[in-house]
C-alpha cells in the first residue's frame, strides 16, 4: 500500500536533513529511492541559495538565489532558476515506480503560485510507490491535505529531539509497508 507521509516542523529544525537520511539509508539497504531534496547554501548566517539534488543519482543544481538577480521565477526574497525547476519537475515525472519517493518541498511557489514542483501532486496521486515523504511547512498543510484529498495522509512534525527516532520509525514504515528492496533504479 502506497503510503504519504507529510513532513513538517518549524524552520531549520531538520526535515530535510531527516528525509536526506531516510533517503540513505534506504539507499543502503537496497530501496529504490527518487525524487528531489533541497539543500540551503549559508555564508555566515544568512542563507543565500537552494540547490535541488536528484535522489537517485545525486546530481545538484542551482534552484535559487537571494538577491536582485534579474531571470526567472521570484517568491519573497528568492530568484528560482526556471531550468533548474523544468529538471526538477522531469525528475518527479520519472520517480515512480520506485520504493521511496521524496518531494522536498512543496512550499509557497507551488501551493500559492501554481508554479516550481507543482506537478509533484499529479505525482503523489498517482502512486507507484511504497512511501512517499513530503516537505510542507505547518502553515501549508491544510492546503496540502485538501490538494491531496481521497489520499490517506499522516503528518510527522519533526524537532530537534526527534529526528533520530523518526528515521528510524520511516524506515520500518517502508519496510513494513511490504516494500521489498529491489534491484530498480528510479532513473532506468
Amino acid at each position: 500500500m502506497e503510503e504519504i507521509v507529510l513532513v513538517t516542523g518549524d524552520r531549520e529544525v531538520g526535515k530535510t536533513f531527516l528525509c536526506r537520511s531516510v533517503v540513505e539509508e534506504a539507499k543502503r539497504r537496497g530501496f529504490a529511492c527518487a525524487g528531489v531534496l533541497s539543500r540551503a547554501h549559508i555564508e555566515g548566517q544568512e542563507e543565500v541559495g537552494i540547490s535541488l539534488i536528484d535522489v537517485a543519482s545525486g546530481e545538484e543544481r542551482p534552484l535559487a538565489t537571494a538577491g536582485d538577480t534579474r531571470q526567472g521565477v521570484r517568491w519573497g526574497r528568492y530568484m528560482f532558476v526556471p531550468s533548474s525547476l523544468e529538471w526538477g519537475v522531469r525528475l518527479l515525472a520519472n520517480a515512480t515506480p520506485c520504493d521511496l519517493l521524496v518531494v522536498d518541498e512543496l512550499g509557497p511557489l507551488e501551493l500559492e503560485m501554481g508554479q516550481g514542483l507543482v506537478p509533484a501532486l499529479d505525482v503523489l496521486t498517482g502512486g507507484g510507490f511504497a512511501l512517499a515523504l513530503v516537505v510542507v511547512r505547518p502553515a501549508l498543510l491544510n492546503e496540502v491535505k485538501e490538494r491531496l484529498q481521497g489520499r490517506e495522509l499522516d503528518i510527522v512534525e519533526v524537532t530537534l529531539s526527534s529526528r533520530d527516532q523518526l528515521r528510524m520509525q520511516l524506515l520500518s514504515r517502508l519496510e513494513d509497508g511490504g516494500a521489498e528492496p529491489s534491484s530498480r533504479s528510479s532513473s532506468e
